[in-house]
């Protein structure tokens, strides 16, 4: 039993990134790119997985929101940096333009204008909520996606990377430079948070189950096969898709939320109702009123697992939980 918590070191996380890095280029290398390309592509790529498993590794995030607090104009060298990988990102994948690394500088740029003044206030702001808003809304539009990587070329690819820039962007914004409390963005594994992500994940699929199949949102589906590929499903998926989720709804909307009203129950549903309302353009049909509803009840067990714990982790891993049973069970 894990009885004493377990944090990600920074010696697993480098070695994760680059293990992803060499996949990536190996990836797009049988994808049709050329070999200068997919590494160019692949670096970009691991730099931001990098920084993403690093602050959420050790110390590392407080020791980046100490050196920002004695040296403040050191966030314009991470806000350079962050530029500099979308434009070798742009440049690999053809799609560089003066437009879109001026609109990429902005918004980059914006959530640390917004949080400028707010650096160490111990209450959720107004100016939080236009810097979360700032970093999501444009993402879940597809407005980053469109404007920035326009190409047809591996679309799942550019979403990967505007992801990893955002969740990059939010986590120095809010954990580093806001110093915002009460995120819980730490790999960190402890017997308390792995109970409390698999009892989250047991209620919500008694819950799920048979209002999805009762409302035909989801039918049973399993294929063997899918069941050996599970375990690297869940792990792409807890990094790529519950983590950055996570960090956006419960990190920081639950936690606005619950800072500005003080009224958790309150915050917890609200959230789960944005989490829900995210997820009513993923159709057909458009809206998705049925993913909505059972997007909604997600939310809600995720933002349960993360109030319970104070920890992402646990709800990440919840989250990908469901999202891997679903696609392994009920996914054609």
């Amino acid at each position: 039993m894990i009885r004493v918590a377990h944090t990600l070191s920074t010696r697993v996380a480098l070695v994760i990134s680059c293990f992803g890095t060499a996949a990536a280029v190996a990836f797009l290398v049988s994808s049709g790119f050329t070999l200068a390309a997919a590494l160019a592509v692949s670096v970009c790529g691991g730099a931001l997985l990098a920084g993403m498993l690093l602050l959420g590794s050790d110390k590392c995030l407080e020791h980046l929101a100490q050196a920002l607090l004695k040296n403040p104009p050191w966030v314009v060298a991470i806000i350079i940096a962050l530029c500099g990988i979308y434009s070798i990102y742009s440049i690999a994948t053809n799609t560089a333009g003066l437009w879109p690394v001026l609109v990429m500088a902005v918004y980059v740029s914006m959530p640390f204008v917004f949080l400028a003044k707010q650096r160490g206030v111990a209450r959720s702001t107004w100016l939080d909520a236009a810097a979360i808003l700032w970093i999501w809304l444009p993402l879940e539009l597809g407005i980053v996606r469109r404007l920035l990587v326009p190409s047809a070329t591996l679309p799942g690819l550019h979403y990967v990377f505007a992801e990893g820039l955002a969740i990059n962007v939010g986590i120095i914004a809010f954990g580093a430079w806001r110093r915002l409390r009460g995120i819980g963005y730490r790999f960190q594994f402890s017997w308390k948070s792995i109970s409390v992500a698999l009892l989250s994940f047991v209620l919500f699929a008694a819950v799920a189950i048979p209002i999805g199949l009762s409302i035909h949102f989801i039918r049973y589906s399993f294929e063997l096969r899918k069941l050996i590929l599970a375990p690297a499903a869940f792990f792409g998926i807890f990094l790529f898709t519950a983590i950055p989720e996570e960090l956006l709804f419960r990190g920081l909307i639950q936690n606005w939320f619950q800072q500005k009203a003080g009224r958790p129950i309150v915050s917890l549903l609200v959230a789960s109702v944005v989490f829900g309302a995210s997820h009513l353009n993923n159709g057909p049909p458009i809206p998705n009123y049925k993913y909505f509803f059972m997007a909604t009840i997600a939310g809600t067990f995720y933002g349960w697992a993360w109030k319970q714990t104070g920890s992402l982790t646990a709800s990440a891993i919840t989250h990908a939980l469901v999202d891997t049973a679903w696609s392994v069970f009920f996914r054609p």
